[in-house]
């Protein structure tokens, strides 16, 4: 089980960048775990790419939560990247 450590987001225009930081209780001497997030111009709107260069498979715990965040956060607030609530459904 994950916790959040940071979260920073930044906006212009139409782009957002950003990364999210989790810490993992069990194991609190290891590093924290680190997701970058970006825009992207296509559905879903968002690309992550963690900083661990074995943990990319879209599975790995800190990928898993940093894309349910970022889904959270573009569906409440899509106008900040000039998008609609219809081009984030509901699961």
């Amino acid at each position: 089980m994950l916790q959040l450590l940071s979260l920073t987001l930044a906006y212009d225009d139409t782009r957002f960048f950003g990364s999210v930081m989790f810490t993992d209780p069990t194991h609190p001497d290891d590093n924290p775990a680190a997701v970058l997030m970006d825009h992207t111009d296509e559905p879903p709107w968002f690309r992550l790419t963690n900083v661990d260069p074995d943990g990319q498979d879209r599975s790995v715990p800190a990928m898993v939560e940093a894309e349910r965040i970022m889904r959270f956060l573009l569906r409440y607030t899509p106008e900040r990247i000039g998008r609609t609530p219809a081009d984030f459904p509901q699961p």
